[in-house]
């Protein structure tokens, strides 16, 4: 076997030229898969992070109901038994973030919109994704503050600033009635339009007064130390939490219309992929090809000299199949560094991409990830790839008339 593997290697630099052309174009078609998919794959976490963060957290403790049918009247009691089990899991939790969340008519002399009321632990929202960093008038809401932060969309529809007094009116905890008047401590930049024109942030104690829910919430997010083990967390939680009463959700629950638009798009993305696996395919074809039709008197000449057709196959097959691994390899070296360096400086956009990327509350830039199953991946497929090519030029051994072959 050690010999027909070295012949196999000389073999391929009888023609140094060919054999070159077809390890760059595998190179080269490795590196562009590598840096699409890393482009891809960094733009979605970036996504996912942005609404994690902003949004539905990685685990969320809720009412039974509340999913199915968001009502004020489906809050969870935050009491001493979920205490109790966030307790027993704080070496797991990093952090947890109660909310209270209920739609509300909000009104000034002149105008009235409805809009979504979220109270929060000022402190705790501040931890979890930097809210007080997005405030562009007045001042970040203080725990137990009796006023309110709106977003700059909503206070511009209202023709409102900081200092003026604002009234709400809602349905609260049991049918009851929730109104009140509050003074504007602030107004913060949400980015995304649709949530910059319909927010309201108010302390959870001064919401949890006006809805009168007492001590409940409408959901508590949960932010485990290591995210890669949310899965674990939640099934943990599910265990000891009383599944008749409160419910466990990840994210990936949570963002579920997300995520399946996602995977539309990456099938979208997997036909260009699959374009850069044609034409590794077709070259590795093309060049074992031209090698076998040109070595056919060769291999006529060496079956009778006395070698098998078994040993013939594999040297072509090694050959095909090491032609592959070199252009995977290099590829892979060199997409290591470039990946690399796109992760540390992100690939800044101009013009109205940026603007309209800005708007929605991102980075204009085109991030790239690192995750190293990424250039595993690529090197598996077209490993793959030329195994089955390899396949050919066996079965074409094993075909060839020697007679024929010699004329």
């Amino acid at each position: 076997m050690k010999i027909l593997l070295i012949l196999a290697w000389r073999n391929l630099w009888r023609n140094k030229k060919r054999t070159l052309i077809t390890i760059s174009s595998v190179l080269f078609a490795v590196l562009l898969a590598t840096l699409f998919v890393s482009m891809e794959k960094g733009s979605y976490e970036r996504l996912i992070d942005s609404m994690v963060k902003y949004s539905t957290g990685y685990i969320q403790i809720q009412d039974i109901l509340y999913d199915e049918e968001p009502s004020i009247d489906h809050t969870l009691l935050f009491d001493e038994e979920i205490e109790e089990i966030l307790n027993k899991y704080e070496e797991q939790i990093a952090y947890h973030v109660p909310r209270l969340q209920n739609f509300v008519l909000v009104a000034t002399e002149n105008n009235t919109r409805g809009s979504i009321l979220n109270g929060i632990d000022p402190e705790l929202e501040i931890k979890m994704n930097d809210l007080n960093e997005d405030v562009v008038k007045g001042e970040f809401l203080k725990p137990n503050d009796n006023g309110l932060m709106l977003a700059e969309g909503l206070a511009g529809i209202l023709n409102v600033t900081v200092g003026d007094t604002l009234v709400l009116l809602g349905q609260g905890f049991h049918g009851s009635t929730a109104a009140g008047t509050y003074p504007i401590r602030g107004i913060v930049d949400l980015k995304i339009p649709d949530i910059n024109n319909n927010t309201i942030y108010m302390s959870l104690s001064e919401a949890q007064w006006f809805y009168g829910t007492d001590n409940r919430v409408t959901s508590l997010i949960i932010m485990p130390e290591n995210p890669a083990r949310t899965q674990q967390l939640a099934e943990s939680l599910r265990k000891v939490i009383d599944p008749e009463w409160h419910r466990v959700l990840t994210w990936e629950e949570l963002l579920e219309d997300l995520l399946n638009l996602m995977k539309f798009d990456v099938a979208g993305t997997m036909v260009m992929m699959m374009i850069l696996y044609i034409v590794i395919a077709f070259g590795l074809f093309g060049t074992i090809l031209t090698m076998l039709i040109e070595r056919r008197k060769e291999f006529a000449l060496l079956f009778s000299l006395g070698m098998k057709r078994a040993q013939v196959a594999i040297v072509c097959f090694f050959e095909a199949l090491f032609i592959s691994m070199a252009g995977v390899i290099l590829g892979i070296i060199i997409s290591i560094p470039v990946v690399a360096w796109f992760y540390h400086h992100p690939i800044p956009l101009s013009g109205d991409m940026a603007e309209a990327i800005a708007d929605y509350g991102f980075e204009p830039v085109l991030p790239f990830s690192a995750d190293p199953t990424i250039f595993i991946n690529q090197a598996l497929i077209v490993l793959i790839i030329s195994f089955l090519i390899g396949l050919f030029p066996v079965y074409k051994v094993f075909r060839i008339n020697i007679m024929e072959a010699k004329k």
